[in-house]
Formats: C-alpha cells, sequence, structure tokens
C-alpha cells in the first residue's frame, strides 16, 4: 500500500501537482553573455539547478537583451520570485531600433519547473521587423564594455536619421546577477532613458546613469564658430596655429 501512495505522489508530481506540500521547485541559476548579433541569433540556456520556493513565492525567469549594433549582452535570471506576486507572462521591448535595441522578458508562474525558457528566442521573436536603416550624418561613439568604460573602448559610427548619441552606466543585481557595463550607441529620437526609468523586474533590480554624450563632430561644429568669430573680429591668424595643432585629432 506504501509502495502504491509512492507512485502516486510521483506521478501527481510529474503532472506539476504538489498533493503533501504548498512548495514548489523551479530552475535556478544565471547567465551573462557577451557577443555580437545577438538581436539575430538566438543564445541557449539550458540551466540544471533547481530549488525550492518558501512561503507564497513562484517561479521566476528574465532575460535582458541590449545590442548597440556591434556588440552584444544578454543577462538571464532564474530562481523563486518575490512573495505575493501573480502569474505574469510580459516581453517589454524598451528600445526597437535602429540604433540600440533593449528587450526584457519577464515570466512569473506557479507550476513545477515551468520558468524552463531556454534560449533568447522569445525576445528575438518579440522585435519588430524595420526597414533598412537610412544612414544620417551624425557620428557617436558605439561600445558596450563589461566592467569597465566605453570612454578610451569605442569606436565612432554614422548613427541612422532619426536617433541621436546616447551614453550610460547600466547596473544589474539580483537573482544571481550582479552585473555593471558602459554603453554608448544610437537611441531613438526623442528617447532619452534606454529602460525608461524601469528600475526592477522582480528579484532584479536595474539603474541607469547617464553620462553626458556628444557626436565626434560637435568639436567641429565648435571649431567652425571659433573661426567665424575669430574672422569678424580680425583674430583669423591668431586661431590659423591652434587649428593646425588641433585638425589632426579630429
Amino acid at each position: 500500500m506504501g509502495a502504491c501512495r509512492i507512485q502516486y505522489v510521483l506521478l501527481l508530481s510529474l503532472l506539476g501537482f504538489s498533493p503533501c506540500s504548498d512548495t514548489l521547485t523551479c530552475q535556478m541559476g544565471s547567465m551573462v553573455r557577451l557577443g555580437k548579433g545577438f538581436s539575430y541569433t538566438a543564445v541557449e540556456w539550458k540551466e540544471q539547478n533547481t530549488v525550492i520556493t518558501k512561503g507564497e513565492e513562484m517561479c521566476q525567469e528574465i532575460l535582458v537583451l541590449i545590442d548597440v549594433g556591434k556588440q552584444s549582452v544578454v543577462f538571464g535570471s532564474k530562481g523563486p520570485s518575490i512573495e505575493s506576486h501573480r502569474n505574469i507572462r510580459n516581453t517589454t521591448v524598451f528600445s526597437p531600433g535602429p540604433g540600440i535595441k533593449a528587450i526584457i522578458f519577464y515570466h512569473v508562474c506557479d507550476v513545477e519547473l515551468c520558468n524552463r525558457a531556454n534560449s533568447t528566442k522569445v525576445l528575438i521573436d518579440s522585435l519588430p521587423r524595420l526597414a533598412p536603416a537610412v544612414r544620417g550624418k551624425t557620428t557617436c561613439p558605439v561600445c558596450l564594455h563589461f566592467k569597465g568604460s566605453c570612454l578610451s573602448n569605442s569606436t565612432t559610427a554614422f548613427c541612422p536619421r532619426g536617433t541621436r548619441c546616447y551614453a550610460s552606466e547600466l547596473t544589474l543585481h539580483g537573482g544571481g546577477l550582479s552585473a555593471a557595463f558602459s554603453i554608448t550607441g544610437c537611441l531613438v529620437y526623442p528617447q532619452k532613458l534606454l529602460l525608461k526609468n524601469q528600475s526592477s523586474f522582480g528579484t532584479v533590480s536595474m539603474t541607469e546613469i547617464r553620462v553626458p554624450s556628444k557626436s565626434s563632430n560637435s568639436f567641429s561644429h565648435v571649431l567652425v564658430l571659433s573661426s567665424l568669430l575669430a574672422w569678424m573680429f580680425g583674430l583669423s591668424p591668431l586661431l590659423s596655429p591652434l587649428s593646425a595643432e588641433i585638425c589632426p585629432l579630429c
């Protein structure tokens, strides 16, 4: 009789029921992947670790994708949710492009091992299909640097029309993640913040701090204006040597 009861409990467990307990088994783990083209090619994530929930906790999974064009990063978190949560499944596109793309998948569920997304395909499928971007005239630094600064690691590129320069320091903390990285690129106008003041998803908190960003041709505009003023006030002979020294650095 005892053996039959054990087989019955195991069968119910496989079907997603927990007849003798209010606890729940969830996949547990985190990941950070750096690379290129993640907004087109899915990143696989097969998590084998599990955890038992406590109290009113449910299962949770979060996937974050940021692509600046030349570089991409993917963050993932699986584990128990915060208490008093409800079933949620949504994908938020913070920036669809052209230029920087940012999208987050957030899922909370209450069935055994239900947080089982095994790739970032769920993110890619939700990105809108845009017409080919038209190159604009503004050039901006483009960089995504993990645990470092883009100030000395970025390269410049012509931004798509309808975007402007963007630079920030982003941090993600919680849910097994502790990541800080620097990002520069071209963000669709008039959007100012990549994550639009979103501060958290479940157990993962996010902080976005904008830093001053100027296009690489901003300085040349200042130099042209200075030359014009110098010509107006008869100071062009004094400015010429300065221009000769500065121009090679532009």
